[in-house]
Formats: C-alpha cells, structure tokens, sequence
C-alpha cells in the first residue's frame, strides 16, 4: 500500500500528527502519576517499628507513665512522685533515660508523697523493655540523678561543663562513681543522635539540654516548665550578671531553632507540643519575674516590691493555676532553719 493509503488527504496527515503528540502527551501524563504513585507506594512502605506492648504502667507506683508511640521512636514519659519527669527514649534497639529523678526530698517539713523507691520503679519499667540503656543527665541538680544509684551499670552522658559540674559534685559520686562521657556537639546515643547544648548560669551554674532534629524532639532540662513555676533563686541581681536575662536570652535563640519541633520534654510534670508556646510561656514568667525584682513591674497594689516573699505572692498571684515548682524555694528557710532565701534586695 502506498503512502496516500495511509494519508489520502492532507487533513488526515494532520490529525494524526496530533494523534502522536496526544500520545506522548498522555506517556508523560502517565511517567508523572507512575512517579508520584511510586513516591507515595515507598512512603507508605517506610518501615514502621513494631515496639510491641509497653511495660505495665503498675510498675511505677511513685508516679504516672505516658507512652507516645511514633513510626521510629516511643517516649516513655514517667513523671516521678508526680514532680520530677524522666522521659526514656526508645529506639528500635536501645533505649536512653533522660533525667532520672530523686528518691528522697532533701527540705524541711516536706510532706509529699513518698517517692523512695521511685528509682528502683524506674530501673524496673526501663529493665521491662529489655533493651540496652544509657542515660542522659541534663544539669548537676539533686533532682535529675539522684536515682542513678541504681543505674550504675549504665553508661551515662552530659553537655561537657555539665559533666565536669557533676564529677565535682560529692552528692553526685556517691550515687553513681563511675565516668560521666562528655559530649561536645553531638553524639550518636540509644540509635539516635543526640546534639548537646548548654547555658551557663541561669538556674543553675550549668544549665544543659539535648535535642533530636530527626524526631523534632528537644528536653529541656528545667530551662523551661510546663504550667510550673520555675526555679529562680539562684538570680542574683545585685551583682554583675542579669542571670534572667541570659536564660530569656538562650530561650528566645532556642525558639528560633525549634519552633517546629513537635515535642518539647521538659524536666518537671511531663511535655508540650506546643513547643513555641512553651519557650513562651516560660520566657512570660521569667519577664515577669525580672520585673518584679528589678522594680520594672509594680504589684498588684502598685508599689514596688521590696522582699522576697512579695515576689513569690505576687507571682502566685499572676499564674495561679500554676504547680508551686521551685518558686518557693527562694524563701527563707527553704533549705534549712535559718536559709536567708534569696539574694535579691
């Protein structure tokens, strides 16, 4: 057949030209929902970790446990005596305790519940997961590692000024006297990788906390509460360091980097999702706070304040659904018969 049996007009030559470039048309159709379809197909098959069934909650009697399950990592946020939170972090593998909380109140007139065998709980629940562990201790404060006691077989991890704060500390050695490894920057801990940061001098000499960019997940230590009031005696305005100003200062520049961040895991009374909110939130009350001790805010009477339990009154005034934190420790006999409380007048 000659080629006018394929094209006897002109017309027909015409249309099926365009009947090629409908067809290459509907290839890259095609080429561009494959692709997609593959995309979503290797989405969906993105391995899932099976964590299985968490320990029992009836293992923590000093506390509450909460678990939160996501596709490569499940927290285990126990908050101990309903106070102080340790958050486990667990991989596919290992597991890693952030913060392991107290077994003993160290205060006068202290009539909380008792939280003596919380470590022993602790190791109870972390054993029942059976994976290998380590431990993550934020800042050198007695309620962060006094339970190490009984995690001693444990490798244990702090921010480098933290580290070398805690082998200083007596206390410290005498629950766990072995090596605390020094992290500089980042370290792959517990099958993630965990970035150390640290702020000196706020409510604390040292003041450190890790995050986890590929789980946007950061624990905060005490540098921020949820709902609490937060430990402020150590501000010492009299001298030459503004101690507020630098903690505001850390948690505006942490904002920054982690407001997309989907958990915040703070050290006392659990975590937030509202991470931005959360560096707010604390930000408000340590401006606040400042204000008060440094005469720019006026008490609800509208004079200045000039003692350390008008702050702490007014502050309970301006956040009274707020747990009492570290707040009251500020005042005078707060640690001992005797304690002048805070420095700030």
């Amino acid at each position: 057949m000659g080629a006018g049996g394929f094209f006897p007009k002109k017309q027909s030559k015409i249309s099926f030209l365009t009947f090629l470039k409908i067809q290459k048309m509907k290839f890259k159709v095609f080429s561009i929902v494959a692709l997609a379809a593959m995309t979503i197909l290797a989405s969906c098959n993105k391995d899932e970790i099976d964590f299985g069934t968490a320990p029992s909650t009836s293992l923590v009697k000093t506390g509450t446990v909460e678990v939160i399950t996501k596709d490569e990592v499940r927290y285990h946020v126990i908050n101990v005596g309903n106070r102080w939170t340790s958050t486990i972090v667990e991989s596919e593998t290992e597991l890693t305790l952030v913060d392991v909380g107290i077994n003993a109140i160290p205060l006068p007139g202290y009539t909380g519940p008792d939280i003596s065998n919380s470590g022993k709980e602790l190791r109870a629940y972390a054993n029942a997961i059976n994976k290998p562990m380590s431990v993550i201790v934020t800042h050198p404060h007695v309620d962060h590692f006094m339970n190490l006691d009984n995690f001693t077989d444990v490798p244990v991890y702090a921010e480098t000024k933290n580290a070398a704060a805690l082998l200083a500390d007596a206390g410290f050695k005498s629950v766990y006297p072995g090596n605390v490894t020094a992290v500089s920057g980042s370290k792959s801990i517990g099958g993630f990788e965990f970035h150390f940061g640290n702020v000196s001098g706020t409510e604390a000499s040292e003041n450190g906390y890790v995050y986890i960019p590929s789980e946007k997940a950061v624990f905060t230590g005490d540098l921020t509460a949820v709902n609490r009031h937060s430990y402020i005696r150590e501000y010492t305005p009299l001298d030459g360091t503004d101690e507020l100003t630098v903690w505001i200062d850390a948690l505006r520049g942490m904002k920054s980097q982690m407001s997309g961040y989907e958990y915040v895991f703070v050290g006392h009374l659990g975590y937030d999702t509202d991470v931005a909110g959360n560096f707010d939130q604390t930000i408000d009350y340590l401006t606040d706070a400042q204000g008060l001790i440094k005469g720019a805010k006026n008490l609800q009477s509208g004079s200045k304040a000039t003692s350390v339990q008008e702050v702490v009154d007014e502050l309970k005034r301006l956040y009274p659904n707020y747990g009492e934190g570290g707040l009251f420790l500020a005042l005078p006999n707060a640690f001992f018969p005797g304690d002048p409380g805070a420095n700030w007048f």
